[in-house]
């Protein structure tokens, strides 16, 4: 659950934090009277039309509408959610969120859990230095190639061999054993006692994007196994949702439009080291879609840079066709065989990467030159183009879909009409395996719910099936049933993601008695109506703005987490019709309202 920071909190963490100063680390300022003028750092502009005025604590954009506060301007130019936004403000500040948290046991458990992590990584850290207990480690580091800057700006640590040394030093922070335990630095033995689940390891600490440390990552020095350990899952760490360096790097993502993906911790700090900074690195896990989505907060493009054997090859096409059905537009890169990006910057230098990095090929023709030089016979071109009609069919975006369907048929030489057919079937059959796979129960599937109908059940078959005159037998075919829900969602996103307010106030206008259908959709449209009567449109502010003023009164958690889900969705085109989009999706929704009456 969110974290849910009373009025008087956001109030002061805003009174207290210069706007000037945080808006300074991402774009340049020139004072101009009482405003600081700069170019925007949401659109591309050559004349400065965004200013920053301090005496309101405010910005605002007049090239492109974007404007806010200090912590709207965090959300927006790093990609955070609010609560993760005032965090990060609070923390220089030196203020103590959680004695103004609203009652949430959780909160209380999560805090304790990245405290503990964050006095073990100190406590790695200042070993990894010192000279009686990290000596081998730093030794290992730096005849590696690594400078002693890097290692501090990624507190690259040390734990030491023995299972009571990390709990005496825990305890010495304040971290007591079960607490340790409850954030797995520590584990109970098999005949009772506890045992450092780290040892004789070089440390990586994995930090979210809140900058908080949420587990971390293990590297032997000598020839052990595994030569990777890392923390396990848990309520606060999961590694599938987070990227290794994101918290530094995710600036440059920002500004580079393209972030990095390599599979190592060294490969990402080799290269942090000759200035290549929009890095992140899996943690110990395949690319996952929630690691795709995190990019793509922040950039449309990334690079897959993996090792250069058969392994490596294959992470890069499985990771090329998950960046794509999440939006990403996948580059792959090509090392020499037996080479990771490590070694490269290593032994030829950053300039020897750049240079690799501005050879790679996107995902399709890659799949067809892997082909080619495996022989590039029938059976392998097949083969590879199959894997590209894969990766199509599960692109949700139609326009998106036809683009990289048209890019196969050019690149094996097909017919798109022949292509789209396949890619139909591939759908189809897919389809087909979940609607009937196997559910807990042993069932099938059923097709308008997704849960598992009694097998054989004739009651159920005969709801989901239609006679089509003329041809024959009784045959089972799906029914559409809109999605409300989803409906409702999309057209407040577009109602908040318009930021002359047009959008609302036609939504206002038009909407006439259409009820929404979930409660936290219903709470939004107060906080809409509240904000139409907050005075003529040349004086209020956005909708958006209003709404993320009130975040944390006008609701519940669910209310909250409903609007944090809708500012996250994807950016829009620049010239979205936000007003024909609202009407189209009242529509629908008006149709669905008045199916279901019916």
């Amino acid at each position: 659950m969110a974290p849910a920071f009373s009025s008087d909190i956001i109030a002061r963490v805003k009174d207290e934090t210069d706007i000037v100063e945080i808006v300074r680390q991402h774009v340049t300022l020139k004072q101009a009277g009482a405003v600081f003028k700069g170019l925007c750092p949401f659109h591309k502009e050559k004349t400065p039309s965004f200013i920053v005025t301090p005496s309101r604590d405010r910005f605002h954009c007049f090239g492109c509408g974007n404007g806010g506060d200090v912590i709207t301007f965090l959300m927006e130019i790093e990609g955070m959610s609010f609560p993760e936004a005032v965090e990060v403000l609070a923390r220089p500040l030196d203020i103590d969120l959680s004695s103004w948290l609203r009652e949430d046991e959780s909160e209380g458990e999560r805090r304790s859990f990245h405290r503990a992590n964050e006095a073990a990584m100190e406590v790695w850290r200042d070993a990894f230095w010192d000279e009686r207990i990290g000596a081998s480690a730093l030794t290992y580091m730096t005849e590696r190639g690594f400078s002693e800057k890097v290692l501090r700006d990624f507190d690259v640590g040390w734990a030491p061999g023995g299972s009571d040394w990390l709990a005496g030093r825990l305890k010495l922070t304040g971290v007591d054993e079960e607490l340790a335990l409850q954030a797995d630095l520590l584990r109970r033995g098999e005949h009772g006692g506890s045992f450092a689940y780290f040892r004789n390891r070089i440390i990586f600490p994995i930090k979210n994007i809140s900058r908080q440390v949420a587990g971390f990552g293990g590297r032997v020095i000598d020839q052990g196994e595994p030569k990777y350990l890392n923390s396990a899952d848990s309520p606060y760490f999961t590694k599938g949702k987070l990227l290794y360096g994101f918290d530094a790097s995710r600036m440059s993502i920002s500004r580079e439009k393209t972030a990095i993906l390599v599979e190592g911790y060294l490969d990402l700090l080799a290269m942090a080291q000759v200035g290549i900074s929009n890095v992140v690195a899996t943690c110990g896990t395949a690319f996952t879609e929630d690691q795709a989505r995190l990019i793509r907060r922040g950039a449309p493009n990334v690079l897959l840079l993996f090792d250069g054997d058969k392994a490596g090859l294959k992470a890069a096409v499985r990771s090329a066709d998950v960046a794509l059905r999440a939006g990403l537009e996948p580059t792959i890169v090509s090392l020499p065989d037996g080479k990771d990006p490590n070694d490269i910057v290593m032994e030829q230098g950053g300039e020897a990467l750049a240079e690799l990095l501005r050879q790679g090929r996107g995902y399709v023709p890659f799949l067809r030159e892997l082909a080619d030089q495996k022989g590039g016979d029938r059976q392998l071109k097949e083969r590879a183009l199959r894997q590209a009609l894969k990766t199509v069919a599960g692109i949700s975006d139609p326009l998106r879909r036809e683009y990289v369907l048209q890019e196969a048929g050019e690149a094996f030489g097909m017919g798109t009409d022949l292509l789209r057919k396949s890619v139909a079937k591939e759908a189809d059959s897919k389809n087909s395996r979940s609607r009937f796979s196997p559910g807990k129960s042993g069932g099938r599937q059923n097709r308008v719910t997704g849960s598992p109908d009694p097998a054989g059940s004739t009651e159920s078959a005969e709801k989901n099936s239609s006679r089509i005159p003329g041809s024959g037998p009784r045959v089972k075919r799906a029914i559409g049933v809109p999605n409300v829900a989803r409906q409702e969602a999309e057209m407040l996103a577009h109602v908040l993601k318009d930021q002359s307010g047009q959008a609302a106030i036609a939504f206002l206008a038009e909407r006439g008695d259409l009820r929404l259908k979930t409660a936290s959709a219903g709470d939004l449209v107060s906080e809409l109506e509240a904000w139409s009567e907050t005075g003529d449109s040349a004086s209020r502010v956005s909708p958006q703005e209003f709404v993320l003023d009130r975040w944390n009164t006008a609701g519940d958690s669910e209310y909250r987490g409903f609007v944090s889900r809708l500012l996250e969705k994807e950016e829009n085109p620049d010239q979205t019709d936000f007003l024909k989009v609202i009407r189209d999706c009242l529509g629908r929704l008006r149709r669905s309202q008045g199916a279901g009456q019916g």
